[in-house]
């Protein structure tokens, strides 16, 4: 009987004034006139959800017509407001089918709407209705978890009237439970001081039937079906045949379970006669077995008679409401809805899916690009970075480079004014002794004191010096001249061998002051290229250079030939008066500490102008070791 107190709860809160039978279908008749009028579609749906919950007490097959009609127009303007009170509707369909798991569906579709629209009141009467489906199909979890979610929700609403509604399911939940009478305490005084402030409101006879069976636990028995008789009498002077069938129904449910000595007859006859005369039929096939079987047992032919027309009446009821309904099978509706609603959730995933892939395949575009461009930007960044690498490189060679030739340009520098002060010196120390050499012999003629012998040995002395003199003069014009900058070298064919005999007349003297021989091994067809006084002037030196360096009595080779379009000339000094060390350094500017012991500064003078002339005709000059004594060695171009 649960639920048959909850949904006339239902319609004691939900639905706007009387619902008489007459009051109900007065209102009824006069939505279905301005259905045909209404042009406003959002309108339209509300209509039809408001004449859905008039019909769901009497005539459930309407019921559920015009919520599957609000619903496929609600969906089809996006109403979600609409689409919930279809939900609802459809929920309370289900449920008095006792389709539970089907009314559960649609109540929790229309909670998920009535919370997306912030509608606390009807999230609040849907929370409580679910906690109602789940209580009587069993689910006492889900049950009661619904209804402290709806408990909890209510005590923040301004609506009393909704609050009342969650108040009354709660204390019809727990009521039977010893453990809990506090709350159903504190939920009765709850109630009652909301209906204190509406008195003889349906809320307030509502909450005086509470305090009736509360009078009976407390073992008030008496004056607590005292109470609900009163109760009924104002619910039917109101006209709320509802309230007094509700208030009878306390006597049958709730007085006599709890041992209360009372004769249910009586008051069952009174609910029949109410809900017959309220057209609630589906009460009057619960009542009207018991009292059938009871009058005919008791052989009262006037009531047996009475309550088999009643009977006779139901049948007649139940065939022409077969013959009008549109043979609506529900649960064929609710498949076909679940299988529409999975198609759609397939449609949906698979959008979803197909959604997703675009994305994926467009932020594979994205990235493609993206890594692309960074890429680009890396090469563009390598590019730059290696042109900078080698341009810095380069600059680096150009500066080691400028730097080796400034280096060298300097040694070079030091080099050359070491060269020109030794030059200096010499100049001065040469020039200063036949000077010294031809004053002295001017003083001595003036004086007249030598002899004529002295004054030969004295005048050839004289010559001698004047003479050395003047090659030293002569080397050191021609270096200065190889010097200027209007110097041009042009080589020419020059014979190693001729140019060779031609030096060695210009050292005879030499040769025989010290008894050197000298052999000439050079063949008469090897020609150079080069600059003929140039190199004449290294042959004069290498000879007189060799004679200073021999040994008395020593022996001089003249060797020249050819190899790989170059000329190699060779003056071995087979007995030699130096060291082995000194030969590295017989070429340079500065001579060692052994060389200078050793060294004329006239010789070495000559020696270095040879090394710059054979730089400047593109040759080389050393001085090398032989299995004996050494020799000096140049090499120059062959000309053919």
């Amino acid at each position: 009987m649960h639920r048959c107190y909850t949904y006339l709860l239902l319609s004691l809160w939900l639905l706007t004034g009387s619902l008489r039978a007459p009051a109900q279908l007065k209102e009824i008749a006069a939505l279905r006139n301005s259905l045909a009028q209404v042009t406003d579609s959002v309108a339209y749906v509300d209509m039809l959800n408001q004449l859905g919950f008039y019909y769901h007490l009497n005539n459930i097959d309407s019921c559920f017509w015009f919520a599957t009609h609000a619903r496929e127009v609600a969906t089809r303007l996006a109403y979600r407001k609409g689409q919930a009170g279809a939900l609802r509707n459809l929920g309370i369909v289900y449920s008095q089918q006792l389709n539970l798991r089907q009314a559960i569906a649609y109540e929790l579709s229309a909670l998920e709407l009535y919370r997306s629209l912030g509608d606390s009141a009807s999230v609040c009467h849907m929370m409580n209705n679910l906690s109602i489906d789940y209580e009587d199909d069993g689910d006492t979890a889900m049950e009661r978890y619904y209804l402290n979610l709806a408990m909890a929700m209510g005590n923040r609403l301004t609506n009393d009237s909704m609050y009342s509604l969650v108040l009354s399911n709660f204390i019809l939940e727990y009521l039977q439970d010893s453990t809990r009478q506090d709350s159903v305490t504190w939920a009765y005084r709850k109630l009652q001081g909301i209906t204190a402030r509406y008195p003889y409101s349906r809320e307030w006879l509502y909450a005086k039937m509470f305090e009736a069976v509360n009078l009976l636990r407390q073992g008030q028995g008496l004056q607590g079906e005292r109470l609900i008789n009163s109760i009924a009498d104002t619910a039917l002077q109101k006209g709320y045949l509802h309230l007094a069938i509700e208030a009878y129904s306390r006597i049958i449910d709730n007085f006599i379970p709890l041992g209360y000595k009372a004769d249910s007859i009586p008051y069952m006859g009174k609910i029949f006669a109410l809900s017959q005369k309220a057209g609630y039929y589906e009460r009057m096939m619960t009542m009207l077995p018991f009292l059938y079987r009871y009058y005919a047992a008791a052989k009262d032919v006037n009531q047996t008679a009475y309550y088999g027309q009643g009977a006779l009446a139901l049948a007649n009821h139940q065939l022409a409401l077969r013959k009008s309904r549109q043979e609506i099978n529900y649960l064929e509706y609710f498949l076909k809805e679940q299988e529409l609603q999975s198609l759609q959730l397939r449609n949906q995933v698979q959008r979803q899916a197909i959604e997703q892939n675009n994305l994926h395949r467009a932020t594979r575009r994205t990235l493609i690009w993206l890594l692309g461009a960074l890429l680009l930007l890396l090469i563009g960044i390598t590019a730059v970075y290696y042109r900078h690498y080698r341009s810095s490189r380069q600059y680096e060679r150009r500066l080691a480079g400028m730097n080796a030739a400034i280096s060298e340009k300097n040694r070079l520098l030091r080099a050359n004014d070491d060269f020109k002060n030794k030059l200096i010196s010499v100049i001065a120390h040469d020039f200063r002794d036949p000077l010294n050499n031809i004053i002295r012999v001017a003083a001595m003629l003036q004086n007249q004191t030598m002899d004529k012998e002295e004054m030969m040995r004295t005048v050839e002395q004289v010559e001698a010096s004047s003479g050395k003199t003047l090659a030293v003069f002569d080397n050191i014009l021609r270096w200065i001249k190889s010097q200027l900058s209007g110097f041009i070298y042009a080589p020419a064919p020059c014979n190693v061998s001729d140019m060779m005999m031609e030096a060695l007349h210009t050292i005879e003297p030499a040769l025989q002051e010290k008894g050197v021989k000298v052999e000439m091994e050079a063949p008469p067809h090897i020609n150079v290229a080069a600059e003929r006084e140039m190199l004449q002037f290294v042959h004069r030196t290498l000879l007189n250079s060799a004679v200073g360096f021999s040994m008395p009595g020593g022996q001089i080779v003249v060797q020249a030939r050819e190899e790989a379009g170059a000329v190699k000339v060779l003056v071995k000094v087979l007995e030699v008066s130096i060291t082995a060390a000194m030969l590295p350094h017989l070429f340079e500017y500065r001579g060692t500490a052994y060389y200078q012991q050793y060294r004329e500064h006239d010789a070495e003078l000559a020696l270095v102008i040879c090394k710059d002339f054979m730089d400047k005709m593109g040759g080389h000059i050393s001085a090398a070791r032989q299995q004996e004594g050494f020799a000096f060695i140049y090499e120059l171009p062959s000309f053919h």
